[in-house]
């Protein structure tokens, strides 16, 4: 007897919900794609237990005909195509027929459904494959689909779904990328009671924006409407400062349906090139509106793949679109008031306590003694232009009366007693000795003194960490104003002399020798300590130091971020009071309902490693302290790439979730590379990479120092 057998129709269909349906959040997509085929213009999405237990979706389209509710469940029954040819040109979201079966094959399903020509709707029940009941209900127009207990006779998928909250952020996410490519259709998520997304169906997309990603999002985006030969792109690409260091936000659609291409995401970071640092990629929801004929949709079971006629022309089409929109739009990020007291000034802070902190200390200072200095001398260079022109006037004035009693029979004999009356009452008020010489010179010199103090604060930014050297301009402003220039309020070292801080800062500085002790400011019960020699630094990120006849090249980035790390690992696990600093204003921080859930589930990540964080709103988030290692860094960026780290990661690997985190908060905190470092902070650098157990590696396993020996070197010369 033959070993070949027909298959059963229960069978062929658990084979084929195995391919279309794969979670909780493929029955969603499928039913909501058959809402919009319907002309659905709203649709309600409800959920219990993450979609396992209970789907349900309801639209107002044009329904299913009572004659076509039963052959709907059979596999391959579709109104959407006739003939093999008709799959060259798919309009419509399905077309294959096997959303329903599949999903009556490993569910209960319960359809009710009328369409506007019947005067009674129809209810039918499925249960794995069969029909259970087929009857008339009274309803309105549309279709409603319930789908309880998924997967009940699959135990095998049914044990690989994730928890109730991972599968609610599947289903989210397959809403969100609906409802963004059609902003003409009123969406609504429910999960367990709660609305979790909804659309008011205006056409307007940014509106859509606004409500799934927040206002921070949707204010800096810029719309896209091109033409490329015969294809059509629309959407919205968002400004660099919104840009993350993941793809998630990178969403694609071809003729409205959402689809993975590594050539489009090619395409979108070619035209971005330069306006984004590495590991940046931009927001971008984008539609390609195409001919069905040049695009083949058939390639993958939950149709996420498509294969184009002509990839190279797509890639243009793209990397044109997006290009021409840059062009036609200002990219300038909008100037933000700082905060008093504060100059927000990039990487002025690189060593909170971790290189040089009486440089840091002296740099804070000049800071803001430069702006309030600036402040005073603007204030009195307002006033003494003022008192300059009320001088003139009153030498005006005071000239032409003089003139007027000089010529008296130009005047009528009757004015010259008031005249002369006005005379000596204006001789009283006068300044006896006009000289307008000294205000204009005054003037100069505050002018001088505001340009000099400018370049000042210019060099400074401009030169990062680089000690500024001293200028002549307390000199200037000790002659115009007869003091001392004011120190910065609110800095523990702001009561110190400035010479007081140079000559502390000098002290730091190593002595002019080639070997240099590495362990000056280690403990005494070294015994050992070896010496160095720093030769240099190449390409602004690889330093170079020879010891013992041996060269030794250390990524500056690399071995920051093993000492950062080491930081806040220390902070997080200590039971003592955290390391934290608050915030002159707490960062308030919109969030997706997804990112939320995430956000509360790991509330104590943060609070452990130094963050004062609350819930602020249902979907917002409010940060008013941070570790001190990370008090200068964008908090509202390195709270968002925390939270796509932590979800990255598998909910139950709570070690790995902890070490990721942990890294990224010292990534961030860490020295960049091109970064320009002084001598100083080099040596300060070296010394606490040594202090540590482990200074081998960064926190993701890349070397922070490689070594050469002086005989390879020699090798490669050939004197060996």
């Amino acid at each position: 007897m033959g070993n070949i057998v027909l298959l059963d129709d229960l069978t062929i269909n658990k084979i084929a919900a195995g391919e279309v349906i794969e979670r909780p959040a493929s029955v969603v997509k499928e039913m909501v794609e058959n809402s919009i085929d319907a002309g659905a213009t709203a649709i309600t999405v409800e959920i219990k237990n993450g979609g396992i237990s209970f789907i349900r979706i309801t639209d107002n389209g044009k329904g299913i005909a009572k004659d076509d509710t039963e052959i709907a469940f059979e596999r391959h029954a579709t109104s959407k195509i006739r003939t093999a040819n008709d799959i060259e040109t798919i309009h419509s979201m399905g077309f294959r027929g096997e959303a329903l079966a599949s999903i009556a094959a490993v569910a209960n399903v319960e359809l009710v459904t009328k369409t506007e020509k019947d005067e009674i709707g129809t209810r039918v029940v499925v249960e794995a494959g069969k029909v259970l009941e087929h009857e008339e209900i009274g309803c309105k127009t549309g279709t409603s689909i319930t789908v309880k207990n998924l997967f009940f006779n699959t135990p095998v998928r049914y044990k690989f779904l994730k928890k109730d909250f991972t599968e609610s952020g599947y289903i989210e996410d397959a809403i969100t990328r609906l409802a963004l490519v059609n902003p003409h259709i009123a969406f609504k998520l429910i999960n367990s009671g709660k609305t979790i997304i909804q659309t008011n169906g205006n056409g307007d997309v940014q509106a859509v924006i606004y409500g799934i990603y927040g206002k921070n999002i949707a204010e800096n985006v810029l719309k896209v409407d091109y033409t490329y030969e015969d294809i059509h792109i629309t959407g919205v690409i968002g400004k660099p400062e919104i840009a993350r260091s993941n793809r998630s936000n990178q969403l694609f659609f071809v003729n409205n349906r959402y689809v993975k291409d590594k050539a489009l995401s090619g395409a979108i970071e070619k035209a971005f090139k330069g306006l984004l640092t590495i590991g940046k990629y931009a927001f971008s929801i984008l539609n390609i509106d195409m001919d069905p004929a040049k695009v083949d949709v058939n390639v993958h079971p939950a149709k996420l793949e498509v294969r184009f006629a002509d990839d190279s022309k797509i890639f243009k089409s793209v990397y044109h679109a997006v290009n021409d929109t840059l062009l036609k739009n200002d990219l300038i990020k909008g100037s933000e008031k700082p905060e008093e007291g504060f100059v927000n000034t990039p990487n002025t802070s690189l060593f909170g306590n971790r290189v040089s902190p009486t440089t840091e200390a002296l740099q804070k200072n000049r800071f803001n003694g430069l702006l309030e200095l600036q402040r005073k001398i603007k204030e009195d260079l307002e006033k003494s232009k003022a008192e300059l022109n009320s001088k003139s006037e009153e030498e005006n004035k005071l000239l032409n009366t003089v003139k007027n009693i000089e010529n008296p029979l130009e005047n009528k004999a009757s004015n010259v007693e008031e005249t002369k009356q006005d005379i000596k009452v204006e001789e009283s008020e006068a300044p006896k000795d006009i000289t307008p010489e000294e205000p204009k010179i005054k003037i100069e010199q505050l002018e001088e003194a505001s340009k000099e103090i400018d370049k000042q604060i210019e060099n400074i930014a401009n030169e990062n960490i680089k000690e500024t050297p001293k200028t002549s301009f307390d000199e200037m402003y000790f002659k115009i104003f007869g003091t001392k220039p004011p120190k910065p309020e609110g800095n523990e070292d702001s009561n110190k002399d400035e010479n007081e801080i140079e000559d502390s800062a000098h002290l730091l500085k190593p002595n002019e020798v080639e070997n240099t002790n590495l362990f000056d400011n280690i403990e005494d019960d070294y015994k050992y300590k070896p010496q160095y020699k720093f030769v240099g630094i190449v390409f602004n990120t690889y330093i170079i130091f020879e010891m013992d006849n041996e060269m030794y090249i250390m990524d500056q980035h690399a071995a920051h971020e093993r000492i950062m790390f080491e930081k806040v690992k220390k902070n997080y696990y200590s039971d003592e009071a955290k390391d934290s600093q608050l915030m002159l204003l707490p960062d308030i921080i919109t969030l997706t309902h997804k990112e939320m859930d995430i956000a509360k589930e790991n509330m104590d990540l943060f609070r452990k490693a130094g963050f004062i964080i609350d819930e602020f709103g249902e979907n917002t988030i409010k940060i008013s302290g941070t570790p001190s290692i990370c008090v200068d860094l964008n908090t509202r960026e390195l709270f968002l790439e925390t939270l796509d780290e932590i979800n990255a990661v598998a909910r139950t690997a709570k070690q790995e979730k902890e070490n990721r985190f942990l890294a990224t908060i010292a990534c961030k905190s860490a020295v960049k590379a091109h970064m320009v470092l002084t001598k100083e902070e080099v040596e300060s650098l070296m010394d606490e990479l040594l202090k540590l157990t482990n200074p081998f590696t960064c926190p993701h396993g890349r070397p922070t120092v490689i070594k050469m020996s002086k005989y390879e070197i020699e090798r490669k010369f050939e004197r060996k």
